[in-house]
């Protein structure tokens, strides 16, 4: 019966639902389409030396390779996941409705959740598909003989695919768990508590194994495997902390404010930290991994003038790649935030209008909007930023000062990238707070 009522309602839905739809759609079908290049380099066995397809070939950088692809979900999930909030949102007289033929609460939540997995499922099965025939497409474009070797095994695809279905359902219950629903209307429970300060606890921690693992690197079986875990500790704790510094961001910005456009994004971040730094954590991992690779180009290329040779077309490859998956990843993130501006003007779009209808310009507003994106992204990008130049201190100050000037420039590159990725974003759906701060939202029902 669930089943039935899902579909009843999908039949319903309006425009902008079913714009919400086609999002998650795509989330579900990237997801699978990364999970199985993933799974797919896993099963696949033996060595082919190559000049430039070696992150396939190579079976000493095929995990790498797959490690990379999974990675790229997580940017997805944090869409999928922002998308999720914003449906929340929009479904209160669905809900109420709902509620007022006698539906319960429980009812109600797990009919999000039936509806997740419908969706889920059909982006699971469009990305198997698309995964397929991309691999087939480009195995005969680059002549490849053994395509039985490289393909996809068959049961691989149906496992995958249960796999997104099941994160996209559970993706609707963790963002429907603080949801009330009444039979008269949909009410948020009331704000959680603010993230503590033992969140960034992990960041510190992952820095210093970074550390010790860079000088450690000479000891057999201790230094890379100090420097892979504070690696995970370091993205761990970008992702974790976060919501902290946000806070911590915005309550500096606050004290410090001389516009009435900064004290307002720095209060409005203040009240609500935890929604702008899931977001964050995403372009703060962006910061985190284009560091990173900094330190990589630079070897590459200062090897490569010193013996005056041209650098291999491996390296031209993979750092190709390496900016591919970094701009996905960051478009991925600049395009939650969207949602994430959409979903918070849904929840205060009347403190808006009310704001334009006391005589606040629009414009002001619309400078406030950028200014919280800036407030919320700075501290996060520059925190992930440092983090990766503290645990590379031993590796880069060990070489040439050229080098340290590259790392750290590519450093803060990425932070302003990012920065101004974000703000750009927010500053371009000015009009989704235009309509928000419209009189016609003062109204009530």
């Amino acid at each position: 019966m669930l089943f039935d009522v899902a579909a009843m309602l999908a039949r319903g839905t309006s425009r902008a639902e079913r714009r919400r739809r086609r999002l998650l759609t795509c989330c579900a079908a990237l997801a699978t389409f990364f999970l199985l290049g993933a799974v797919n380099l896993l099963l696949i066995r033996g060595t082919t030396y190559t000049a430039w397809a070696g992150l396939v070939s190579e079976a000493g950088l095929r995990p790498g390779t797959a490690l990379a692809l999974a990675l790229l979900v997580v940017p997805v999930l944090a869409l999928l996941h922002q998308s999720g909030r914003v449906a929340q949102a929009t479904q209160e007289r669905r809900l109420a409705a709902l509620r007022l033929a006698g539906a319960t609460p429980r009812d109600v939540r797990r009919l999000a959740a039936v509806e997740a997995a419908r969706i889920g499922t059909a982006g699971a099965v469009i990305g198997g598909i698309a995964y397929v025939c991309a691999q087939r497409a480009a195995m005969a474009a680059l002549g490849v003989r053994d395509t039985g070797r490289y393909a996809i095994a068959p049961w691989v695809v149906p496992v995958v695919l249960v796999l997104v279905v099941a994160a996209a359902a559970a993706v609707s219950l963790l963002v429907s768990r603080h949801v009330v629903t009444s039979p008269l209307r949909v009410a948020r429970r009331g704000a959680r508590p603010h993230p503590a300060r033992a969140t960034m606890i992990p960041l510190p921690i992952g820095m210093l194994l970074m550390v010790v693992g860079a000088l450690t690197n000479s000891i057999d079986k201790v230094g890379a495997p100090l420097f892979v875990l504070g690696a995970v500790a370091t993205l761990l704790g970008v992702v974790v902390g976060a919501s902290r510094l946000v806070l911590e961001g915005a309550r500096l910005a606050g004290r410090r404010a001389r516009r009435p456009e900064t004290l307002l994004a720095a209060r409005a971040l203040e009240a609500d930290p935890r929604a702008a730094g899931r977001t964050m954590a995403v372009v703060g991992l962006v910061v985190v991994f284009g560091t990173g690779a900094g330190a990589i180009e630079w070897d590459v290329i200062y090897n490569a003038s010193s013996t005056g040779e041209p650098i291999e077309r491996f390296w031209l490859v993979s750092f190709g790649l390496t900016y591919l998956a970094l701009l996905f990843a960051l478009l991925v993130a600049v395009t939650a935030l969207v949602v994430h501006r959409a979903e918070s003007l849904l929840e205060s779009g009347r403190s808006m209008a009310a704001l334009a209808a006391v005589g606040a310009p629009v414009a002001s507003l619309r400078r406030a909007a950028v200014r919280q994106t800036l407030i919320a992204a700075t501290p996060v990008c520059a925190a992930a930023a440092l983090a990766t130049l503290v645990g590379m201190t031993p590796t880069i100050s060990a070489t040439s000062l050229p080098m340290i000037a590259w790392t750290v420039g590519r450093a803060l590159l990425m932070v302003v990238l990012a920065v101004a990725a974000a703000a750009a974003v927010t500053a371009a759906s000015g009009r989704l707070l235009s309509r928000a701060a419209a009189p016609e939202r003062l109204r009530t029902e």
